[in-house]
């Protein structure tokens, strides 16, 4: 029998799906390649390739939040493929988390030096390395001003606004060239009713020859607050003239939002999406554009449905649909902001607030039956506010569900959500007897944001010690892939806290290492060999089992409930 090409069957298998999908792809039909591999995965859940192929393709449309649960739900499971680990390190380094990046990039290769990806991740790495090089201030004197104005910038964040201007004029005092430094230097001095000292930074900061997009848009926002109109357009029209791309562009759309300049954002946003067509914030930016320039809900809408097509979960876009359908959008419009309005969110969060105090005893069932509340616990953590993303994250924790834990894991990879909530869901996870092992894949629990920074760790440490943890944090990462310096740290502080080390000069750092590297192997279940460690460090082999033993020690006292000492 001859096989017609042309001949569809009937039976639209897996294999079918994910044939019909690539060919989509292929023809850049990216919407249509998206949804034919979500069936793909439907029907082959099992099925590695088909999620990869999915994962693959989110990133590819800026979904990283969605391509990243992909991946972190296969490297829950064990025999998971290395390639998860190379699909991660693309995704963090696209959200511009490059130590994340690194860290993922060395998991792959410690795991598989030889795999598929093995000379393009070499080649990452070492363009990495070049570009934190290069990243690197040219001197102290830049370095201490760059360190200045981040300071200051927090005082703006806590409406320290005298604060502030007196660390913007420290930043310049070190580094004058710096012409998003002055504009905001002007913002703080405008917020404190110095006008005339404003302006004057304001001209100084837009008329220097190498001023920035960022600077123009601060100092038209700063014109903005100053109530004086043209000038704020000016500034926000030549900035548009600069064509501004990335983050810079997105900096210019918010500004000529607060501006109320809307056709100029519509403009803008369209030029965006020509090089990220998917991304659900320029979509809604789009449609919000449309209605406030006068144009027919219907002619919105269309985008809030790209979203949905993308993501059928999104409420956000779900709740434009509705209103847009409803003829409820005019009055008043939309903000540009990617969220509901404010008395949708109150309502949300009274919604989700009530059932959880009404039904937390029976979280399990409710869970289960009821979309509304499951969709609304997700969406309150993308609420900024603490108090609810705390009690979406807890609920989460304590649900013995995948998707609730699929959930969880993305949420661990989130940089914007507080490492108190992480440690939180942490505990109540070990709480309730869950598998972390499961929940929390190799190189993602301390490794990436559970522990907290080690630099406040390293400090307690004297020198030697302290030299020591990152000689062994260095073989750590270069041999096995891990990055665990604030875990090692730990160790050792506690290991000095019972007063059994030798105290470490310059000769004992190779074996306090390697010793160190020993103990930290060996309680991850790994079967570490002295010999090897050894001949890595280069230490003696007698001297590095006794500290070893030391170290064993002292953690067996903390484990047996004894006095610490810290």
């Amino acid at each position: 029998m001859n096989f017609d090409p042309k001949v569809v069957p009937f039976d639209r298998s897996a294999a079918y799906v994910h044939h019909r999908a690539m060919k989509n792809r292929r023809d850049n039909n990216v919407v249509d390649a998206l949804e034919l591999l979500r069936r793909a995965v439907e029907h082959s859940p099992n099925n590695d390739e088909y999620k990869l192929d999915l994962a693959e393709l989110l990133s590819e449309m800026g979904c990283l939040s969605q391509s990243n649960r992909l991946l972190l739900d296969m490297l829950s499971d064990r025999d998971a493929p290395t390639e998860c680990y190379y699909g991660l390190a693309l995704n963090l380094l696209s959200a511009s988390d490059i130590p994340g990046a690194k860290r993922a990039l060395r998991r792959y290769k410690g795991l598989d030096p030889h795999g598929v990806h093995a000379d393009e991740v070499r080649r990452i790495t070492d363009e990495l390395q070049f570009y934190e090089m290069l990243s690197r201030p040219l001197n102290r004197r830049s370095y201490r001003a760059a360190r200045v104005a981040d300071l200051a910038c927090e005082r703006m964040k806590e409406e320290d606004f005298r604060a502030a201007a007196r660390l913007f004029e420290r930043s310049l005092g070190l580094e004058p060239a710096r012409s998003e430094i002055r504009a905001l230097y002007a913002t703080a001095l405008e917020l404190l009713g110095m006008r005339k000292e404003a302006l004057q930074q304001a001209r100084m900061a837009t008329e220097a020859e190498v001023a920035s997009v960022r600077a123009i848009c601060v100092v038209a926002q700063m014109y903005h607050m100053a109530d004086m109109g043209r000038k704020s357009r000016q500034m926000a029209l030549k900035a548009m003239s600069m064509r501004p791309t990335g983050i810079e562009m997105r900096m210019l759309i918010y500004t000529l939002g607060e501006l109320s300049m809307h056709k100029e954002v519509g403009e803008c946003a369209r030029l965006s999406m020509q090089e990220t067509p998917y991304d659900r914030q320029l979509l809604h930016i789009r449609a919000v554009a449309l209605i406030r320039t006068g144009a027919q809900e219907k002619q919105a809408m269309k985008f809030w449905a790209r979203i949905l097509r993308i993501d059928p979960e999104d409420t956000i876009a779900g709740y434009y649909m509705d209103a847009a359908a409803a003829g409820n959008l005019k009055n008043p419009p939309p903000d540009y902001a990617y969220q509901v309005p404010k008395d949708e969110a109150v309502r949300r969060l009274s919604y989700v607030a009530d059932t959880l105090s009404r039904h937390y005893n029976e979280l399990e069932r409710v869970w289960q039956e009821d979309k509304k509340f499951r969709a609304l616990l997700k969406w309150c953590l993308t609420v900024d506010n603490a108090q609810f993303r705390r009690a979406s994250i807890t609920a989460l924790a304590a649900l013995k569900d995948e998707e609730a834990e699929g959930t969880l894991r993305e949420v661990f990879m989130r940089p914007e959500i507080a490492y108190e909530l992480k440690l939180n869901a942490l505990m109540l996870l070990r709480m309730r007897g869950a598998d972390m092992g499961k929940l929390l894949p190799p190189s993602i629990d301390e490794r990436d944001g559970l522990l907290p920074d080690p630099e406040p760790t390293l400090d307690r440490l004297p020198i030697g010690f302290r030299q020591a943890v990152k000689y062994a944090s260095e073989v750590l990462e270069d041999e096995y892939g891990v990055t665990a310096t604030t875990a090692l740290a730990l160790i050792m502080l506690k290991a000095l806290s019972s007063r059994q080390m030798v105290f470490c000069t310059r000769d004992r750092i190779p074996a306090y290492a390697a010793a160190l590297l020993y103990c930290y192997l060996s309680m991850r279940g790994e079967k570490p060999s002295f010999r090897k460690l050894c001949r890595q460090f280069g230490s003696p082999f007698r001297r590095t089992v006794y500290y070893a033993q030391r170290m064993a020690d002292a953690m067996e006292e903390d484990a047996d409930g004894e006095p610490d000492g810290l």
